[in-house]
């Protein structure tokens, strides 16, 4: 039996050991349990279970360790777990807001949070979710406005750097660069990203499987650039991984981590946050551009205006609707001043034809 099926035997396995666990977590602020607790809703109660990302459970954590933060310290909390009302979530969210997070960011973390006490509710702990009716901060600009991508001269100079900041490190500037990519050319998500394994990637049928949100899997062409970079990467890993550590990773991952304490274990999703935005840095980018996403984005825009097709678009990007990727035809400032410009020149003409 594993670790994880052995905690959830022994804590959650039934109603009369979640409520004393739950109790007790709730009562003592235990940011351990109750995070063990939120996962372990996720995964058995949530519509995704156990499919659900690992990094949407990060996110969660992250968000119940700030709502913790708020609720004050174990030993003599402004909020007790088993006392609150909506108006505690209220002022929550105007702290949040005045620490200068975005509205987005303020929406995830009350989701996040807001699954806690479904959970504590699961655990018989609450007799009710009191974060229920409350409702998060609206935005007050449109997506494709908050959301930039990378101007087409801005990715390529990005996808030089790697080579040009390490030019002793080949292995590194190789990862770094198939990294970059896999996710401003390829569109993938950082969870994507991460979850590759070599034996995804079909250099002689040029393609690699992506398993995407769901669980589901589609097949994703390579270009040549990103063909050759894949290719040289991969001649290249093998070398510098730890053997030790790359032995109980059977599944081999294709991105791979360089540093000292997990070398040649898979790269995280902070690791990888990490490694764009030390290039982002150096390539003079604002700080609300830095994120693996900006990447997503970045492809989704140019696809859109390589194509004009947003069925291309949603295919490639794994979206379950061309609704969806819908956003990256407005986020693409090019075509609206293309199109601006051809009602210019109609107009001209208009004008033209009746003098």
């Amino acid at each position: 039996m594993t670790q994880q099926a052995l905690v959830l035997a022994s804590r959650w396995s039934n109603s009369a050991n979640r409520r004393r666990e739950g109790l007790r977590a709730a009562h003592g602020q235990d940011a351990e349990v109750l995070t063990d607790l939120l996962l372990t809703y996720m995964r058995l109660k949530s519509s995704r279970g156990a499919r659900t990302s690992t990094l949407t459970l990060d996110h969660y954590a992250e968000s119940l360790r700030r709502f913790l933060a708020f609720t004050g310290p174990p030993e003599s909390p402004t909020h007790a777990l088993n006392q609150l009302s909506a108006e505690d979530f209220e002022m929550w969210l105007l702290t949040m807001q005045s620490e200068g997070l975005s509205a987005s960011s303020v929406k995830r973390h009350l989701y996040g949070v807001r699954n806690l006490m479904r959970a504590l509710v699961w655990a018989g702990v609450l007799d009710a979710d009191p974060s229920a009716g409350v409702r998060p901060p609206s935005e007050t600009t449109a997506a494709h406005s908050r959301k930039r991508a990378l101007e087409t001269d801005y990715l390529t100079r990005l996808l030089k750097l790697p080579a040009e900041l390490h030019p002793t490190a080949p292995g590194r500037a190789a990862r770094d660069t198939c990294l970059l990519m896999l996710g401003g050319v390829l569109g993938l998500r950082a969870a994507e990203i991460v979850g590759l394994n070599t034996t995804d990637v079909d250099l002689s049928g040029r393609v690699i499987r992506v398993r995407g949100k769901g669980g589901k899997e589609r097949l994703v062409p390579l270009t040549g650039s990103v063909q050759n970079t894949l290719k040289t990467w991969i001649s290249l890993r093998g070398s510098l991984a730890d053997s030790n550590v790359a032995a109980l990773n059977p599944d081999q991952p294709l991105l791979i981590s360089l540093t000292h304490r997990n070398l040649g274990g898979r790269l995280t999703t902070k690791g990888g946050r990490d490694i764009a935005e030390a290039y982002y840095r150096a390539l003079g980018l604002p700080r609300e551009m830095w994120g693996l996403h900006t990447l997503r984005r970045t492809a989704g825009t140019q696809l859109y205006r390589a194509t004009r097709d947003l069925h291309v678009v949603a295919d490639v990007l794994g979206h379950s609707s061309v609704n969806t990727s819908a956003i990256y035809a407005k986020m693409d400032s090019q075509v609206r001043r293309e199109a601006l410009e051809a009602a210019e020149r109609l107009r001209s003409e208009s004008a033209g034809a009746g003098s």
